[in-house]
């Protein structure tokens, strides 16, 4: 055998290696190594040649999912050709197309496990030289059959694009036809002379320099070049640039997607986690029980009397059932974001932070519409520092008086609780715990000279933010006076029983600034005055005294914070404030009592005036001659009346006018009414490819078609609208069908008759359901498999309990732009923190619901007395060293130096003194009974080390006192800190082990 393989090799040797080439490959392997040999090289080359052709065919199938578009062969036929451009017919392609992916997938890794087959057994066969040359041979073969499949996938896709491009560009046609139909039109009277017709699709424009009229498309920028005040259409749609940065392409597109757009993001583990967690405590029927936070925080080895259970049988099964349909909605969630999240998104949001770092622009939202709006930094500090520079309304503070303000304002709620005015639940409702201060941010007004700012407080967990909502419930019998409307609704149904009003002229006054232009003092006394001193029925419990008070703490103690700087408002309430509609309200309806019921009884210069919140509408007699007025003296007139608030009217327009969103034109018989939208209204919402649940986008469809229905006044002015609203979906890629459903079914449900109401209800049923409320973030799929799971396990736990899942975004591009000034660490609330050794790798994991920097001022003062005792200790033991050494035995009896000036006492009769001294409470460092309060203080206490209290990482944020100690034991399991007592804050029952095991699994 062994002279059988020499003689092979020497007549390989013998031949000429270099005529193996592509063209002689079968005949020089045939010669030489026989007819098996060659079936086995042909059958290996085939198979490499089948699996290029096969890996080309799918990179073809990828291009065409991420570009949407059906390969032709994947394409049939139907009998009604009207169902091609159905959603079915499309998720019937995308499935198709999703199952030859997968068939491709599975060919290509059959096939190379055949081929790796193959080439084992030419391993075995051919020397290393010949191998190497068959390999490059094999290697052309391929790359030559992989450029043939390229042209010929290009080519067809190029003609699917195609096919696709001429379908849109039909569309484009049609929708054109449609918007230049006669009856789409808004009459618009801009100016005092004549009436001008503007299309649906353009914004009639006030050019504050010439008074000419420019026309906006409204997918247009409108820029506002802050020298010379001129707004002029010159830049792309959607974003209005006011800054000096040039923003690229690729930042404009992005942008004009708007900032409620939402992307694909990896998700936070632990808050599932959490949240499941909550679901499982509030759900499974535990006995829920008090717990004292503030004692767990200072003493952590005290677990004895932590919640310790034991669970039922059917709540091992929930906890299970819960785990299990979690962690497949992470596998899940993984998956699809290695698939979906390719390198475009990837790009988008490292745009997005790019952007995001540039500190000499704001990036936010116009105070009008939908949109982007970007303003230098330095003209959107000065334009908000002008406003606070009026020293009537807004005074500088010195510090943050949130902390002091909270405790005056509970010392205050406890002694009003100590005189039975306020019940318990009371009093923990308004009692404030974790506050911060508000915080002040602008919104420009695109649409006005100079772009100014309206200001807006958010006083979300500010110290008197559930104080303005108590009050509120107490004012609001009061708010409303006769002329206020609701809603829109309420001014339609107005205008419909008026009709033989619309004869008259119109006109919609304005209130200048109404918010901040409150007299605080005087509504205050209307507000005490209506309700102690008018209808006994109106009488709060609380006596008037101290609702005086309450009432100046949820106004006039109003701080916030801008720029790094503390203000408090002196007079006015601000945009954002429990208590700033409520008290506009009421200032207006007084206002309206004493002068404009006057106008409306004792002539007829004002025949009808109606007001929602700072618009009013107006019907008026401008017959002079007859007892009437005409607008000039009538904008006059109103102005006499009150210092305080100054009315502003748009010059010009009378007919038709626009009030709210309606646009009211009158006839000789009636009021007609449509949809109004301001000019700065673009065609932005939703877009149909953000990652937004669809419940969500029908909704934002929804509303406009029900607002058509309910405010057009007539079909015509409806099929306009419908027109629209059908431009304005396919902008943002909405599907035809699905807009058309929803316009049918709420045309069915407004004008369709109603069946008669039953004669003989069921009686009411004396079980009561219960709502639990999960938050889920979205990615898609996914989320709407695993919250139908959660659902699904409740209901098998209990049938009477229904879980509400709140789907969240978690990558919108908001996020990357806040308004808001950041708060300092310290200033948080609702924090789980780790506090470091500096002498060791010690650490330390709490939480707290109040304050950051309350939290850290308990254990600094614990960590300081637990090292004023260890240096007494210190010193005590020295004393005791002095004392043994200057003792002379002599003769069994012990004698005092001669030397020693003062007489010094022995450590027995120390030792005793010190603890009677003890016993009195004399000393608060006691050595013997001194034990530190926290787990911080007992580390210093024992080994004398320095804690780090100038840099504490804020772990996690939550303001729900019970998911808080959740996430305080995921992040105690998850980074298990040596300081810390315990290794859970309460019992993780669904997750015992945090979040440890997904990640090792994931490994």
């Amino acid at each position: 055998m062994s002279s059988e393989n020499n003689d092979n090799d020497l007549n390989i040797s013998m031949v000429n290696v270099q005529s193996l080439s592509t063209n002689t490959r079968f005949k020089f392997i045939k010669e030489i190594y026989g007819y098996d040999t060659y079936k086995l090289y042909q059958m290996y080359e085939k198979t490499s040649i089948k699996l290029v052709r096969l890996y080309s065919d799918l990179n073809y199938l990828y291009e065409c999912r991420s570009n949407n578009v059906i390969p032709k062969f994947l394409r049939f036929s139907l009998a009604n050709p009207e169902l091609a451009n159905t959603r079915c017919y499309w998720k019937c392609q995308t499935l198709l197309l999703k199952e030859e992916i997968n068939s491709k997938k599975y060919k290509i890794k059959y096939m190379s496990g055949v081929l790796e087959n193959l080439y084992n057994e030419l391993f075995n066969i051919f020397p290393d030289f010949i191998l190497h040359k068959i390999n490059d041979i094999v290697s052309e073969l391929q790359s030559k059959e992989d450029k043939v499949k390229y042209r010929t996938h290009r080519r067809k896709f190029n003609k699917l694009i195609g096919y696709r491009l001429i379908e849109q560009q039909q569309q484009v046609d049609r929708d054109r036809l449609l918007n230049d139909h006669p009856m789409n039109q808004v009459i618009t009277n801009n100016t005092d002379n004549g009436i001008t017709i503007a299309q649906p699709n353009q914004v009639i424009k006030d050019n504050t320099n010439n008074n000419d009229n420019t026309t906006a498309q409204p997918n247009q920028v409108i820029n506002n070049n802050t020298n010379n005040n001129d707004n002029t259409a010159a830049q792309p749609k959607l974003v209005w640039n006011l800054s000096n940065r040039r923003l690229t392409e690729d930042e404009l597109h992005l942008l004009e997607n708007g900032l409620s757009y939402n992307r694909l993001r990896k998700i936070d583990r632990s808050e599932v986690i959490s949240n499941v967690e909550y679901l499982f405590y509030q759900a499974s029927g535990i006995k829920k029980e008090e717990t004292d936070f503030k004692k767990w925080d200072q003493d952590p080895d005290s677990h004895s009397d932590k919640e310790i259970r034991t669970l039922e049988p059917r709540q091992l099964s929930f906890a299970a059932d819960l785990k299990s349909a979690t962690t497949k909605f992470f596998n899940e969630a993984q998956g699809l974001i290695r698939r979906k999240k390719n390198f475009n998104q990837w790009y988008e949001d490292e745009l997005l932070s790019n952007l995001s770092k540039d500190t000499a622009i704001v990036i936010t939202k116009p105070d009008k519409g939908r949109g982007v709006v970007i303003m230098n930094r330095a003209d959107y500090v000065r334009k908000l520092e002008q406003i606070l520079s009026d020293g009537t309304k807004f005074e500088l503070l010195d510090k943050d008086p949130t902390g002091s303000r909270e405790t005056a304002l509970t010392n205050l709620l406890r002694a009003i609780q100590n005189d039975n005015y306020l019940t318990k639940q009371e009093y923990w409702y308004i009692k404030p715990v974790g506050s911060i201060p508000a915080r002040l941010y602008g919104l420009p007004k695109v649409h006005k000279k100079n772009t100014p700012l309206r200001p807006i407080v958010s006083c979300i967990q500010s110290y008197n933010y559930r104080l303005g909502k108590f009050l509120a419930g107490i004012i609001k019998p009061i708010r409303n006076s006769t002329y206020s409307l609701k809603n829109t609704d309420s001014f339609i149904k107005f205008l419909k029983e008026n009709s033989s009003l619309s004869i008259h002229k119109m006109i919609s006054f304005d209130v200048e600034s109404l918010f901040t232009n409150i007299p605080v003092d005087r509504t205050i006394d209307i507000i005490c005055y209506k309700l102690y001193d008018t209808d006994p029925k109106l009488n709060p419990v609380i006596p008037q005294n101290y609702f005086r008070k309450l009432l100046e703490y949820a106004t006039k103690r109003n701080h916030f914070l801008f720029n790094g700087k503390y203000y408090d408002q002196c007079d006015g309430v601000s945009m954002g404030t429990s208590l700033a509609a409520i008290f506009a309200e009421v200032f207006m309806a007084n206002f309206e009592e004493q002068h404009i019921s006057r106008l409306l009884t004792n002539g007829s210069k004002l025949l009808v005036w109606r007001r929602y919140v700072d618009d009013t509408f107006i019907i008026y007699n401008d017959d002079v001659d007859n007892g009437g007025i005409n607008k000039k003296d009538l904008h006059l007139l109103l102005n006499t009346f009150d210092s305080c608030i100054k009315f502003t009217v748009e010059p010009g327009v009378d007919n038709p006018i626009p009030f709210l969103d309606v646009l009211v034109k009158r006839h000789s018989t009636g009021f007609e009414t449509t949809v109004y939208r301001k000019p700065t209204t673009t065609k932005l919402m939703l877009k149909w490819d953000s990652l937004i649940p669809t419940s969500y986008k029908r909704a934002s469809v929804y509303a406009l078609v029900n607002r058509a229905i309910r405010i057009c006044s007539t079909f015509d002015l409806l099929h306009n609208e419908f027109i629209y609203i059908r431009s304005m979906a396919d902008f943002n890629g909405y599907p035809s069908n699905f807009v058309q459903n929803i316009i049918n079914k709420q045309l069915d449900k407004f004008y369709q008759p109603r069946p008669p109401a039953n004669l003989f209800p069921p009686p009411p049923s004396n079980t009561i359901n219960s709502y639990k409320y999960i938050q889920i973030p979205f990615i898609g799929t996914p989320s709407y498999k695993y919250g139908k799971t959660l659902k699904s396990i409740v209901q098998q736990l209990n049938p009477m309990t229904n879980i509400r899942v709140i789907y969240t975004t978690i990558n919108e591009t908001r996020r990357y732009f806040p308004t808001k000034d950041k708060l300092k660490p310290a200033q948080k609330s609702g924090v789980v923190y780790q506090i470091s050794c500096n002498d060791c790798d010690s650490t330390y994991i709490g939480k707290t619901i109040r304050q950051a920097f309350r939290r850290y001022n308990e254990h600094e003062k614990d960590v300081v007395k637990a090292s004023l005792v260890f240096m007494k200790r210190s010193s005590l033991v020295k004393e005791k060293k002095r004392t043994t050494q200057n003792t002379n035995r002599a003769h069994g009896r012990i004698q005092k130096i001669v030397s020693t000036q003062q007489v010094r006492k022995s450590a027995r009769i120390l030792n005793q003194q010190l603890k009677h001294q003890s016993q009195q409470h004399l000393d608060p460092l006691d050595v013997s009974y001194y034990k530190p309060n926290s787990a911080l203080g007992k580390h210093a206490f024992k080994t004398r080390h320095s804690i780090q209290f100038t840099d504490v990482k804020i772990l996690k944020q939550e303001h729900v006192p019970y998911k808080l100690q959740i996430k305080e034991s995921i992040e105690i399991r998850s980074k298990q800190p040596k300081l810390n007592g315990t290794d859970t804050s309460v019992p993780l029952y669904v997750f015992p082990e945090g979040h440890l095991s997904l990640s090792t699994n994931q490994q």
